[in-house]
């Protein structure tokens, strides 16, 4: 199943990147690193669920970094909280494009945003990563928490033809 998960993790970095890419800021550099330690920042939650994989994924954003990557550069509060919900539904949205290759559909639930100044004292386990993706205006924190089916296969994407008949929810 850890290989399960780090493919998936990788595809989540990837999605991560390439959303914010889309919304003008470059993350140049990511690696796994421990949860533990202080949330500061806008957090958005996003759960999904599925038959074989379901669980969740947060963003701790930099309120500079939304600042930079908001579509009309809004420096309010409640503006940048929303954008972090959003870019958390993008995010899962090329998580979910990805497994929908490989024949798994999931269905992404809305997205939860608030701020928190205690410290987080949860580490990782088996079925948690998290990356820090570095930009010049901060770090973006992402977590990734799943269940994954043990008898997935990960394996390459299908061809078109079979994608586009797999059911969705």
């Amino acid at each position: 199943m850890d290989d399960h998960l780090d493919a998936i993790g990788e595809v989540l970095v990837e999605a991560t990147r390439q959303v914010f890419e889309s919304a003008g800021v470059s993350l140049v550099e990511a690696a796994k690193c421990d949860p533990v330690g202080e949330w500061l920042d806008p957090i958005a939650v996003l759960g999904f669920g599925g038959e074989v994989v379901r669980g969740s994924v947060s963003l701790e954003v930099p309120w500079r970094l939304l600042q930079a990557c908001h579509p009309v550069r809004s420096s309010a509060p409640d503006d940048l909280l929303d954008w972090a919900g959003e870019l958390s539904n993008l995010v899962v949205a090329g998580l979910k494009t990805s497994l929908r290759q490989r024949g798994v559909a999931i269905q992404p639930g809305l997205p939860v945003t608030f701020t928190m100044r205690a410290a987080h004292t949860g580490g990782t386990g088996a079925s948690q990563l998290q990356y820090r993706l570095r930009s010049p205006d901060g770090a973006v924190l992402v977590r990734f928490a799943a269940q994954v089916d043990p008898a997935f296969n990960w394996g390459p994407p299908r061809s078109a033809e079979i994608v586009h008949d797999i059911e969705l929810f």
